[in-house]
């Protein structure tokens, strides 16, 4: 049994936090890195319900977005450390914002889901401690987010947002361009065959 085997055995068979992260990042190192690695991304689904796209890297990995599930992440987005997302939250309507109303683990008689499922796309460029509430169901392509930025509302594909809450200070790319970039999908390709398009690729937005 090669090793990644043996520590996918005890990642699924361990309850430990600390254990389950010391067994994916050293299967990152054995299986193609944390970029491309098809065994962490299988097993962080079945434990966490976090999809990760291929090529995305970064502290999406590590930080405290495992204690929230129902996510999905796009391809080739780079994540810095720090990042808080948020997907649970208190509903506002009943008397008491409490989860003993709510959450059979404080009380409740009925367990009441109030999560919010949160996209992110492709090519998504998240800084470093940004925190992305309940109320920010999806994060468009090719979408930049600033250091220290607090993200509340649904993000625009190719916009540079940042601050708090996050506002949008300009596109990346002109709307044609933009059209461009999303017609050619190019985020659909693997590291092999997206290297030999760099070139044509680099002179839509050039």
């Amino acid at each position: 049994m090669n090793k990644v085997k043996i520590l996918t055995f005890f990642f699924r068979h361990t309850h430990n936090g600390f254990i389950k992260r010391r067994c994916i990042k050293k299967i990152c190192q054995l299986d193609g890195g944390e970029a491309y690695s098809k065994t962490a991304r299988i097993l962080f689904k079945e434990a966490y319900g976090i999809h990760i796209g291929y090529g995305t890297y970064g502290g999406i990995w590590t930080n405290g977005s495992l204690r929230y599930r129902d996510f999905t992440i796009g391809n080739y987005c780079s994540i810095a450390q720090n990042i808080y997302i948020y997907t649970d939250n208190h509903p506002l309507d009943n008397f008491s914002t409490h989860p003993f109303l709510y959450c059979k683990s404080h009380g409740a008689k009925e367990e009441i889901n109030y999560s919010h499922p949160l996209t992110i796309g492709n090519d998504v460029w998240i800084g470093q401690s940004v925190i992305i509430l309940p109320s920010c169901h999806k994060i468009g392509n090719g979408a930049v987010i600033g250091a220290g930025s607090i993200v509340t509302k649904d993000i625009e594909p190719y916009t540079i947002n940042v601050g708090n809450p996050a506002k949008a200070i300009r596109k990346r790319f002109s709307d044609e361009i933009i059209k461009k970039l999303e017609e050619s999908q190019w985020w659909n390709m693997d590291l092999e065959e997206l290297q030999k398009h760099v070139r044509t690729l680099q002179a839509i937005v050039e």
